[in-house]
């Protein structure tokens, strides 16, 4: 059923634009003229359902490349027992991420999703923070934003998922690596 109100709702779109086009165009003598005003009128029918998404397309650009990234408040020197011989640290797993599990408990690695502009285009603010549970100090966090695709698919019956600042596998793991390195210091290290 619900198939069946989108093929109708975009049959009448379709002929609410012809409509319209002929409309405007038959006040115009000129061919050109015309087809102008026909090609405008099919621009200006094929924004109304899109613009929310290309403008949210063009703004998650912006936050991605200035307000995107990690950000080191605090450093805090581990013994060495958490670095191997050449100074690397043994609380980064095999496979690049680190591993909490491998640093003291007082550490936690938590994550906060935030509403950062709600309106027709919906944009979410993701910081992970690294915290001392001791302390309640934030020793740094990483930020990245998430945009929704537009108002028509939150009508739609699909899954509105979206998408985020885009970062290679291999450059998350770089990003996180550090950030971690940021904070974290050997105790016998002068950096």
């Amino acid at each position: 059923m619900w198939g069946l109100a989108v093929v109708i709702t975009l049959f009448l779109y379709v002929r609410l634009a012809m409509w319209a086009a002929k409309k405007l165009s038959d006040k115009r003598e000129s061919k050109q003229w015309k087809w102008g005003v026909r090609v405008c009128v099919a621009l200006v029918f094929m924004l109304i359902p899109t613009w929310d998404s290309i403008l949210g397309q063009l703004y998650l650009n912006h936050l991605c490349s200035s307000k995107a990234g990690v950000k080191v408040y605090q450093t805090v020197k581990l013994p060495a027992e958490y670095w191997d011989g050449e100074m690397r640290p043994r609380f980064i797993a095999a496979n690049g991420f680190v591993d909490m599990k491998l640093l003291p408990a007082r550490y936690k690695w938590q994550n906060f999703e935030e509403s950062y502009i709600d309106s027709v285009i919906k944009i979410e603010k993701w910081r992970w923070q690294l915290i001392n549970t001791e302390t309640k100090n934030v020793l740094g966090e990483r930020i990245t934003y998430m945009r929704h695709f537009g108002w028509l698919n939150r009508f739609s019956p699909a899954p509105n998922i979206g998408e985020g600042c885009e970062l290679s596998r291999s450059q998350e793991q770089e990003q996180e690596q550090n950030f971690f390195r940021g904070i974290f210091k050997p105790a016998t290290s002068t950096r």
